[in-house]
């Protein structure tokens, strides 16, 4: 009889870096929530949440991000779990 095999388990790490309260909604604030998402010690990529725009900058692509504005977002957040 054959044993199944044991899954290797990846642990993901989300670190977001709020030094303060950050208010998103200001206009010309500049402030932007920057998250941070791991997996073990592998960097996949960073968020980027501000005023009008959601940023995600996988790991290693300094000059392309997927960028959408909040109402894009929430589109393609509902899409994906339809």
């Amino acid at each position: 009889m054959l044993m199944p095999r044991k899954r290797k388990v990846h642990v993901t790490k989300v670190t977001a870096f709020l030094p303060y309260s950050v208010d998103l909604t200001k206009l010309k604030s500049n402030n932007t929530l920057d998250v941070e998402v791991r997996s073990g010690d592998e960097l996949l990529g960073r968020l980027l949440m501000g005023r009008g725009s959601v940023q995600w900058w996988p790991s290693g692509n300094k000059t392309h991000a997927l960028r959408k504005n909040w109402r894009q977002f929430a589109e393609l957040l509902a899409k994906g779990m339809a």
